[in-house]
């Protein structure tokens, strides 16, 4: 799940799925409608149309990875995923924006996200936040991480994980191929 104002084609994107598809991994990357002024709900909805199941392994980077952990929340306790990798994930605060004049657009909330909830649907989360990231600051990532009882991985120069950043070859490792 990419994020604000990018699509698939940007970013480490490409090479992430050319590296898993090479591997003969299934791997959907959607593309999240309006992405210059993203609604949850339509990103939930194009989520939900993918079908994650007990297999899936979600990856979100910076609100799409905000629109993962509020598809998790609306789940019935039925639904369970394999894995969610965060990559320079917001903050579910609404306080936490980071440009406070964006809209919101249901993405933020004045109680952050419901960890216990998220939580019900998937026993292993990674968190990836760069302690240089320029938009979302490093105790976010840390602040969730803790929420979901989550392993940190830390970087030092990656930025947002945005333009610069062409590859992520620790994403290879979480999903166990080489």
């Amino acid at each position: 799940m990419h994020g604000k104002d990018t699509d698939p084609s940007q970013k480490w994107y490409p090479w992430f799925k050319g590296e898993v598809e090479k591997r003969d991994v299934p791997c959907i990357v959607p593309i999240l409608p309006d992405a210059q002024d993203p609604k949850i709900e339509e990103w939930v909805s194009t989520l939900s149309q993918t079908h994650p199941d007990q297999e899936t392994v979600l990856i979100g980077h910076s609100r799409g990875g905000v629109a993962i952990l509020r598809w998790l929340e609306k789940q019935p306790p039925s639904v369970k995923v394999r894995k969610v990798i965060l990559v320079a994930t917001n903050s579910g605060f609404v306080k936490n924006r980071a440009i406070p004049t964006e809209t919101n657009n249901g993405f933020y909330s004045v109680a952050g996200y419901d960890f216990e909830k998220i939580k019900m649907h998937c026993d292993d989360f990674v968190v990836f936040h760069s302690k240089d990231d320029q938009w979302v600051p490093f105790v976010q990532g840390d602040e969730n991480a803790t929420g979901l009882g989550a392993r940190l991985i830390s970087f030092d120069d990656k930025g947002h994980f945005g333009k610069g950043i062409d590859t992520i070859l620790e994403l290879l490792t979480e999903l166990e191929i080489k």
